[in-house]
């Protein structure tokens, strides 16, 4: 099968999958067919009732006769008027549903897919998936698909009162659908890859966009202003350029269909008013034809100037498929069970871990975390710090070895579970554009607001969540931006206060802000790390001196473990880290004591 071939039948196969979501609410699709049946019914019998009527003229009939006829076709049309105007409104309900099913199930599989799925792709691509590819598919559900719904059922009912009226007129009329078809056939090849194209540049005009905007701030200390400008004048030229050519099958299919429809109705009645004049077909029966081969003729013309919609919702729904077809890495074992009440007991043995295959980050990483204890991490950037706490979370699996809390084999137990037990404080503090009052309760489903105001007593910003305007209903925006640094981090401890877990992971918590706001946070942590156990990732390594025990990782291994004085006493690694961290200041630090630097020379 040529590639050419797979990609239509993939497209097909795309187009169906969309127009299944059309079905999900069957009774009031099969309540909208019944009334565009009915409603194209009465078009039809206005053709032939028109038909009627010449013949009825030609012949001389009565006037009554004639009336009759004029009343039926009324009738008829005001039939056709109401059941269509129903059926519109009914698909017009549907067609939403349809949408929200589609953005619902895109959302929810994108929250059920791991974290290295994410890693993959830049926020700018998800973010146009989820906007510019549901728009095409809005854009043919709000627009055409009234009109192209019921020229389905035009085409379908004229082509059978045609045959009834005269098979081989029908014949006739059906010669220039090949030609049209023809035409459409090679526009689409043409204008196809460029609607593909155009929503991956449209990708890229998000994902520049966003980026800029997000680092604005840089974007203007560095005076890059204009730089940033012309990148996105290339960029949207190039999305430009490629809309023009995705637009080429709109701008041609519009004359082309019109003069294949002229063309058509003059093939037909060339051919009619030979046989009229040979008798083998009355006056009033080629008038009914002409006016069926118009019904005839409309459902191709609109199928056809609307198929540019209907090709960039294909488009855009595959993207939106790939993503929904996406299975998470990490997944549960099956039979996995919540995890029992945990007390924090943490045992890596013989531990390897790499991103991508065959590059290994960690390598044979053994510890032991006892519950109650601080476990200290700290070495070089790019050292496996943060991957290490990855793998605990589960946000990524090992390749070998064994983690396990409380001998609970981490891959024996639900993930939901075990994150419930874990609680995050990043170093950069993350809150959702709702009120204070929200973002604390959004740690536990159904914790109280009395459970959140205390939390946030002991995290040490309850006094100016009160000073705010509105207290604790204050609506904090752009991941609360109208507070500090310091006060952001507050409430993400305040917030994981709310949640309790029995560990905790904190991520350089302290970093960014003065010292009395450092102050304020450090006696926060030590309110939240009592009686847990906690993981720190250390930059500064005085914020682990008093932990039980410290991890010295360099290029994915634990080249040293033990407390701050054993470290120092080796004066290895850690030695040398800790004196070029605080050359200078170590007389404060460890006053009375002799310390010498890497070198051998006092400090």
């Amino acid at each position: 099968m040529t590639r050419r071939k797979t990609e239509s039948q993939g497209r097909l196969g795309t187009l169906f999958r969309l127009l299944r979501y059309l079905t999900t609410d069957k009774a009031r699709m099969v309540a909208v067919s019944f009334l565009f049946l009915i409603g194209i019914s009465g078009f039809i019998l206005i053709s032939v009732l028109f038909g009627q009527a010449v013949n009825l003229i030609s012949s001389g009939g009565s006037s009554d006769e004639l009336f009759r006829l004029t009343f039926a076709t009324l009738s008829m049309a005001l039939l056709s008027l109401v059941t269509l105007l129903f059926a519109f409104r009914g698909l017009a309900v549907i067609a939403q549903h349809a949408l929200y099913i589609l953005r619902k199930d895109l959302f929810e599989h994108m929250q059920t897919l791991s974290l290295n799925f994410f890693d993959r792709r830049p926020i700018g691509e998800l973010m146009s998936r989820v906007t510019n590819d549901i728009d095409t598919i809005i854009a043919l559900f709000q627009n055409p698909l009234g009109i192209l719904v019921m020229g389905m059922f035009m085409l379908v009912l004229t082509i059978l009162a045609m045959l009834a009226l005269n098979p081989f007129l029908t014949l006739v009329s059906l010669v220039v659908i090949p030609l049209l078809m023809g035409f459409v056939y090679i526009l689409a090849r043409v204008a196809a890859p460029a609607f593909e194209l155009l929503q991956t540049r449209l990708s890229d005009l998000n994902g520049l966009m966003e980026e800029t905007l997000t680092g604005q701030r840089t974007v203007i200390a560095y005076r890059q202003q204009e730089r940033e400008s012309e990148n996105l004048d290339t960029t949207s030229e190039q999305a430009r350029d490629v809309g023009a050519r995705a637009q080429l099958l709109s701008l041609i299919i519009n004359p082309l269909t019109t003069m294949c429809t002229y063309l058509d109705i003059g093939i037909v009645a060339l051919v009619g008013s030979v046989m009229v004049m040979r008798g083998t077909l009355s006056v009033g029966d080629l008038a009914s034809f002409l006016s069926l081969t118009l019904l005839f003729i409309f459902p191709l013309f609109a199928m056809f100037a609307n198929y540019n919609f209907v090709l960039a919702a294909i488009i855009g729904a595959g993207r939106i498929f790939t993503i929904i077809d996406e299975e998470a890495d990490i997944t549960d074992r099956p039979g996995a069970q919540p995890i029992r009440p945990v007390e924090g007991h943490v045992v890596f043995s013989h531990v390897d871990f790499s991103y991508v295959k065959g590059r290994k980050i960690l390598r044979d990483n053994t510890f032991e975390a006892l519950p109650g204890q601080m476990i200290g991490l700290c070495g070089p950037t790019g050292a496996g710090k943060s991957t290490i706490i990855n793998i605990l979370t589960r946000y990524y699996d090992i390749d070998s070895g064994t983690i396990t809390i409380d001998g609970q084999d981490i891959y024996d137990i639900t993930q939901d579970s075990l994150r419930q037990q874990i609680g995050v404080v990043l170093q950069e503090p993350f809150l959702f554009t709702d009120t204070v009052m929200n973002n604390l309760k959004y740690a536990r489903e159904g914790a109280t607001e009395e459970e959140c105001i205390r939390a946030a007593q002991e995290a040490n910003c309850d006094d100016f969540v009160r000073r705010l305007p509105d207290g604790y209903n204050t609506l904090l925006v752009d991941g609360g931006s109208n507070l500090s640094q310091g006060q952001r981090q507050l409430l993400t401890i305040a917030r994981l206060m709310v949640a309790n877990p029995r560990m905790i992971i904190l991520d350089e918590a302290t970093s960014n802000v003065d010292t009395r706001t450092e102050r304020a946070i450090q006696e926060a942590l030590r309110k939240l790390q009592a009686g847990r156990t906690s993981f720190v990732i250390a930059h500064r390594l005085s914020t682990i001196r008093q932990a039980n025990r410290i991890l010295v990782i360099n290029k994915g291994e634990i080249v040293e473990q033990g407390s701050h004085t054993e470290l120092m006493e080796k004066r290895g690694f850690y030695y040398d880290l800790f004196m070029s961290q605080f050359k200078g200041r170590i007389a404060d630090i460890l006053p009375g004591v002799s310390v010498s630097s890497p070198g051998g020379e006092p400090v």
